[in-house]
Formats: structure tokens, C-alpha cells, sequence
């Protein structure tokens, strides 16, 4: 048994070292045809490079904007097309309905997805643009749920489809104003200053 293991042993060291005269020979052969030598493995490049970019389509260095993800993959992904059909960014937006017109059974749920549907968990809900309370206006919505959202749909268009930052103020519209903490009021929301949260 002890035999066997020792031969195991030197085969593998034989096979080690025919190994690394085949490499070192490599080595000497380009370096001989002026080649540099590599030595080591190129890693496996599972992404092309690119430039990151802000939403004007310029070089994040350059401008000192933030980033914009749209822009940026939208070199070479149709960005458009793949925030526009997708659930995760969605979330129930273009599925908004009169507050109980669901069918979840639930009279206040809005939509079918977590951008108008009462959460059991955290205990709100976006507030119906009619409701005399206000529990979640859109702004509010964004900060709550932002951490779990991909970004897009609700958290950069409006119900009629605008950019968030493009919708004009409006007194009592839950798109531009979020409730005071301390008072329970609602004040007016700067899109322009917060800006939107695109699709990651």
C-alpha cells in the first residue's frame, strides 16, 4: 500500500514538472519572437466596457452629474423596452384603478402590485388622489418603499405617464406634495431638486 502511494506521488511530481518545462519553454519561444511573455491566465471578461454616463448622454467624469442607468446600459441594451415591460419597475402603475376595483377583495387597494395596494406589514398604503387622509402621497411612497424598488415606473412617471419632474405643482395632488410629519399637512415636493429614481 505504501508502494503504491510513493509511485502516485512521483507520477504526479513527474507530471508537475513536464508541466512547467512545457510553460518555461513557451515563455522562451515568444519571448525569442518578441512577444511579450504572459504569465499569467487573461480573466474571462463576462461584460464589454463602457462609459458611464448622466442623463444627457456625457461622460460622468466630465459633467459631475449623476449617474443616469438608463443612459449608461442604454448603449447597448433597448432600456426603454425592458423598463416598459417589466413588472418590477411597474409595480402596479399602469394597472391604477378607482380604489377598490381591484379584485383583491380589499376596497382601498388601488392596483394589483405594491404601488397602490395596502401592505399588511408596514401598515400603509398609497393614498387615492380623493381620500380627505393622506398616508403615502408618490414622494413619500418613493422614500418608503425605494430600497426594494428597481426604479422607474412610480418612482419616475406619473399616472398620466410624465416624468416626475416635468409635472407642474398642483395643491392637494399626492404627485407633488408629501405629508408633513409633524403636522400631518401636506407641503409641496421639488422632483427637480429630489429627481427620480431611474430603473437599475
Amino acid at each position: 500500500m505504501r508502494g503504491k502511494k510513493l509511485q502516485r506521488i512521483i507520477i504526479l511530481a513527474g507530471i508537475g514538472l513536464l508541466l512547467a518545462a512545457l510553460l518555461a519553454q513557451q515563455a522562451v519561444l515568444a519571448q525569442e519572437d518578441g512577444e511579450t511573455a504572459v504569465t499569467t491566465l487573461p480573466q474571462p471578461q463576462y461584460h464589454p466596457s463602457f462609459t458611464i454616463l448622466d442623463e444627457d448622454g456625457v461622460n460622468v467624469l466630465d459633467s459631475g452629474a449623476p449617474i443616469s442607468t438608463l443612459t449608461t446600459c442604454g448603449q447597448c441594451h433597448d432600456t426603454a423596452f425592458i423598463e416598459q415591460h417589466s413588472f418590477h419597475a411597474d409595480l402596479g402603475l399602469s394597472e391604477l384603478t378607482a380604489a377598490g376595483e381591484t379584485g383583491s377583495g380589499r376596497a382601498w387597494d388601488t392596483s394589483t402590485g405594491i404601488f397602490g395596494k395596502w401592505n399588511g406589514l408596514t401598515y400603509r398604503y398609497l393614498s387615492p388622489a380623493e381620500d380627505d387622509y393622506f398616508d403615502l402621497t408618490v414622494p413619500e411612497w418613493v422614500q418608503w418603499y425605494g430600497n426594494r424598488h428597481v426604479g422607474g415606473g412610480p418612482a419616475m412617471y406619473s399616472r398620466d405617464g410624465e416624468l416626475l419632474t416635468e409635472v407642474p405643482y398642483k395643491p392637494d395632488d399626492i404627485e407633488t406634495n408629501i405629508v408633513d410629519a409633524e403636522t400631518g399637512e401636506l407641503m409641496p415636493w421639488d422632483w427637480q431638486e429630489s429627481g427620480v429614481v431611474e430603473m437599475n
